[in-house]
Parts: structure tokens; C-alpha cells; sequence
């Protein structure tokens, strides 16, 4: 082969190293301003935690609050949400979700234009149970007056 093939194949080969890399580590986020929806499958018991890094909410305002709505969830002792930093960091205190109800959390250091995720996790005292939680989420306070 001639070297200006072998050039232009290791280059093709590498832009598509470098997309397949990029798709991996992409998320989904809407603004703050508008409620991000997730799944979280297979909640563990006991106070196992279920995280969610792909679908994001970037925060647009300088408040202290984030808001939760569980729309739907199975775990007899409820669950309860927070919000999370794409390294899992805690971001937010844990708040318990009630059914189409916005609860607000306490934020800690969160920073306008940033994207942030959430956590699910169950009763501390809740055997197994493996439910799901679908939940909206904000990374502001969207809770009505």
C-alpha cells in the first residue's frame, strides 16, 4: 500500500475511534426551567442508591432549590430523591417524593449553567424490593407559589 492510503486510513480510522467515544460519554439535559423526566429501574432496599447520569437538568438560576415529582413508583415505604453531579457527587439533600406532589431540596454548591442528574434511593428499612421510580426533576425550584 502506498503511504498516502495508509495516511488517509489511519486518519478515517481514528475520526471514527474519536465519534464512537464522543456517543459514549453524551448526555440528554433541558434548562432548569422545564422538568427533566427518568426511569430509575430496580431501586435496591435498604437504602440502596439508583443513579442516573444521562438525563440531565442545567440549572438557570442562582437558587438554593431543586425540585422532585414522583409520577410514578412502586416501593410500599416510597422513595426518595436527589440531585447528583455526573461523578455521583451529592449536590443536593435527600428529600422523600410524594406522588405528582413538587417537593423542593436544599442544594449545596450548585452553579448556574451547570448540568446536573439525580438519584434515587429507598427506605433504609425497606427489604429488596427492586421497584422502579419514573420521577420529573429540576435542577431549580419549579414548585408553584
Amino acid at each position: 500500500m502506498k503511504l498516502k492510503k495508509k495516511i488517509a486510513i489511519l486518519s478515517m480510522s481514528s475520526l471514527l475511534l474519536a465519534g464512537a467515544i464522543t456517543s459514549v460519554s453524551a448526555y440528554v439535559y433541558v434548562s432548569g426551567t422545564k422538568y427533566q423526566t427518568v426511569t430509575h429501574k430496580d431501586i435496591p432496599g435498604y437504602g440502596g442508591y439508583s443513579y442516573d447520569t444521562y438525563y440531565g437538568s442545567k440549572k438557570a438560576t442562582n437558587g438554593s432549590f431543586a425540585t422532585f415529582t414522583k409520577t410514578y413508583g412502586e416501593a410500599a415505604l416510597g422513595n426518595f430523591g436527589e440531585l447528583i453531579s455526573s461523578s455521583k457527587k451529592h449536590m443536593s439533600e435527600v428529600v422523600g417524593m410524594r406522588l405528582n406532589d413538587p417537593t423542593l431540596a436544599t442544594l449545596y454548591g450548585c452553579s448556574k449553567g451547570t448540568v446536573y442528574f439525580s438519584a434515587v434511593t429507598s427506605s433504609g428499612i425497606e427489604p429488596s424490593n427492586k421497584c422502579d421510580v419514573t420521577m420529573k426533576f429540576s435542577a431549580d425550584n419549579l414548585k408553584p407559589e
